[in-house]
């Protein structure tokens, strides 16, 4: 729901749609679907939603500052040790708790927020000034990378993709998600 009328949501409309699609078909996977793996080199179906998971976090808690005081602390309490990558369970929430960051930064910013720029601890020994606008297409394009990447691996499994690929990708009207 858009509170802000200048908000930049409705120029990422479609990403929310995006959103949809992945937790419908996460939710619905048995774990020894997402413990498969191309190869064993590769990641895990399970590990792609999860690095796509770290994507949010990275970019939108970690780099922006947004989530609220309870998402940072399940974030700070969320240890490597924590096996989520076969917990279909455990993926949609973490699906639906970064969403949630993310639409709600979306709701709220205009597009003179997206001009601000972030000056970033140097990577790979290169210092960069990234605007909000780079890093919201960065982590969309990562959403959508690595959505593509889990919709081939599924695909590999034999398993049917409705939202994802078997119907021309997500769907623009949306049901009420099967509780």
């Amino acid at each position: 729901m858009i509170t802000n009328p200048n908000s930049v949501m409705p120029m990422y409309k479609g990403w929310d749609d995006y959103q949809v699609s992945l937790v419908r078909t996460v939710g619905r996977l048995l774990p020894q679907q997402l413990a498969w793996r191309a190869q064993s080199n590769l990641r895990s179906v399970g590990e792609i939603v999860a690095h796509i998971i770290g994507g949010r976090v990275q970019w939108f808690h970690r780099v922006l500052g947004e989530g609220s005081e309870e998402f940072a602390r399940e974030v700070a309490a969320w240890g490597p040790e924590e096996k989520i990558e076969e917990k279909p369970h455990e993926l949609v929430r973490w699906l639906e708790a970064t969403w949630n960051m993310i639409e709600s930064a979306l709701n709220r910013w205009t597009v003179s927020d997206m001009a601000q720029v972030y000056d970033l601890p140097p990577y790979q020994g290169k210092k960069y000034a990234l605007t909000r606008q780079w890093m919201m297409w960065r982590v969309l394009s990562h959403d959508i990378h690595h959505g593509g990447e889990l919709a081939v691996m599924l695909g590999m499994q034999g398993i049917s993709l409705p939202e994802l690929g078997d119907e021309g990708g997500h769907l623009a009207e949306r049901a009420p998600l099967a509780t």
